[in-house]
């Protein structure tokens, strides 16, 4: 292998790449990249068994082949040079040769073919499901759920974002909780259809999430047996999908939510910000008492000290008193749009808060605390 690519088209695969690569994976070979030149091109794959990534970029390739080496050492050569070309060489002996202006690093790989590369999907023969949909709704459904992704490794089905085909059947749902509080977002989309649901990794669509920014058009999710395929303009990412059976989230949704309130978002965040300096670091708890025209947002620490303070609002309704996770709270606040106006809607002292903003196809629900 010999070829030579501009240092920030490399450096922009890179660093997709380390979002991948399991830098302290029990498997060795897994902490490198495996590099494929051929023709004009250079493909970049790293995996860590659950999530894969390949990366194909614009290549000068005088001679085709194949090398792994560490993912980080690369990344960071690549990085801190200044030159505007990089020229990869393959040695003896599975040792790469990295040049980069003035500077030239030999590093010790492994044989490429011990890296397990990107997965081949087991199929019983049917062709696998297959959804278009715009890279900006695929990146808010992202950014509006996986945030609520259980991090309880005991409770394997919540450990992921569930996606199943909306109630309409013309778009696509997406579901995220944790057993104490939920976020669900349907969208359209372009083309295709997925006929049932399945549970996509937390890490996957993280990574999904942060490669999206950069696209404008729109990318193709594919099932193919156990993994979920997304495209992604010149990438491609697998992500073997989370077994086990999601909840019916439907029965924690409130059917009607009694007491509605308005609020400014910037306001209400910033008032929570402030008001949970003071709450429990474990338990993180606020109350909100609903007043005629004023919402009081209180918490009371006996190691700390007590806060209150009242955010006016539209309301005439009775009083109410009931308390919430501030994290759960300022988690959603943190992606809704600035200077919007959200929508709380509460039921009593023990049910759920539903809260929406300006996207009706939107909904956060949150449980309910005692404080």
């Amino acid at each position: 292998m010999n070829t030579t690519i501009e240092r920030e088209t490399l450096l922009r695969a890179l660093s997709r790449v380390q979002g991948v690569v399991d830098k302290r994976h029990a498997m060795a070979v897994l902490t490198n990249v495996l590099l494929e030149a051929e023709d004009d091109q250079l493909r970049l794959i790293g995996s860590d068994i659950e999530v894969s990534l390949a990366q194909r970029i614009h290549a000068k390739v005088a001679e085709g082949g194949r090398a792994a080496v560490s993912a980080r050492t690369l990344f960071e050569i690549v990085r801190e040079s200044t030159s505007d070309d990089v020229t990869l060489k393959l040695l003896d002996n599975q040792w790469l040769e990295v040049s980069a202006g003035n500077s030239t690093f030999k590093l010790m790989g492994v044989q490429p073919d011990e890296h397990p590369g990107m997965p081949s999907a087991v199929t019983n023969g049917s062709a696998g499901a297959k959804v278009e949909l715009g890279a900006g709704d695929l990146s808010e459904m992202i950014r509006k759920t996986v945030f609520a992704v259980s991090t309880d490794d005991t409770r394997s089905n919540l450990a992921g974002v569930y996606l199943e085909p909306n109630a309409d059947g013309d778009g696509l749902r997406m579901v995220a909780t944790d057993g104490h509080r939920l976020a669900m977002i349907d969208r359209q989309v372009a083309g295709g259809k997925l006929e049932a649901g399945i549970i996509l990794p937390r890490k996957g669509l993280a990574e999904v999430g942060k490669m999206l920014p950069e696209e404008t058009g729109s990318v193709t999710l594919t099932m193919v047996g156990n993994e979920a395929q997304i495209e992604i303009g010149d990438a491609l990412l697998s992500m073997r999908l989370v077994e086990g059976t999601f909840p019916d989230y439907r029965r924690v949704i409130p059917d009607e939510t009694p007491r509605e309130v308005c609020a400014d978002r910037d306001d209400l965040l910033r008032t929570l910000r402030r008001v949970s300096i003071l709450s429990s670091e474990r338990a993180r708890g606020v109350r909100f008492k609903l007043l005629e025209g004023a919402l009081e947002v209180s918490t009371n620490n006996p190691d700390m000290g007590e806060a209150t303070e009242q955010l006016p609002i539209d309301y005439s309704g009775d009083s109410i008193e009931v308390g919430f996770n501030s994290k759960y709270l300022l988690d959603v606040l943190g992606v809704f749009e600035e200077g919007c106006v959200v929508e709380i809607g509460l039921g009593d002292e023990l049910s759920p808060g539903v809260i929406r903003g300006t996207d009706k196809q939107y909904c956060y629900v949150v449980m309910p605390m005692r404080i």
